[in-house]
C-alpha cells in the first residue's frame, strides 16, 4: 500500500509548489512567487516561535514538539528560504 500523496510531499524538501515553474517564467511570475515564498516564510517563522514558546510554557510537550515538530518546521523553513532566494535572484527570461 502506498502512503497518501500528502505524506510524499511532506518529506520531499526539494519539491516546488504546485504551479511553480523555475525553467520558464516572466516578471509577473517572479513577483508572484517572491510574494508567496515571503508570506510562507513569515508564517512558518511565527509558527516556529509559537511552538518554541509553547514548549517553554508546557514542558511536558517538549519531547513531542522539540523532537518532531520543530525539526520538521526547520527543514520546511530551509526549503522555503531556498525558494525565496531563488525568486529574489531571478531575472525575467527573454522569450
Amino acid at each position: 500500500m502506498e502512503p497518501p500523496d500528502f505524506l510524499n510531499k511532506i518529506v520531499n524538501f526539494n519539491r516546488l509548489m504546485e504551479g511553480e515553474n523555475r525553467d520558464n517564467y516572466d516578471a509577473s511570475d517572479i513577483a508572484h512567487w517572491r510574494a508567496v515564498y515571503a508570506d510562507l516564510v513569515r508564517f512558518k517563522e511565527q509558527l516556529m516561535g509559537q511552538t518554541r514558546e509553547h514548549v517553554q510554557k508546557v514542558p511536558d510537550t517538549k519531547k513531542e514538539l522539540a523532537g518532531v515538530d520543530i525539526p520538521f518546521l526547520e527543514a520546511e523553513m530551509e526549503r522555503l528560504r531556498k525558494g525565496l532566494a531563488f525568486w529574489e535572484s531571478a531575472r525575467p527570461k527573454a522569450n
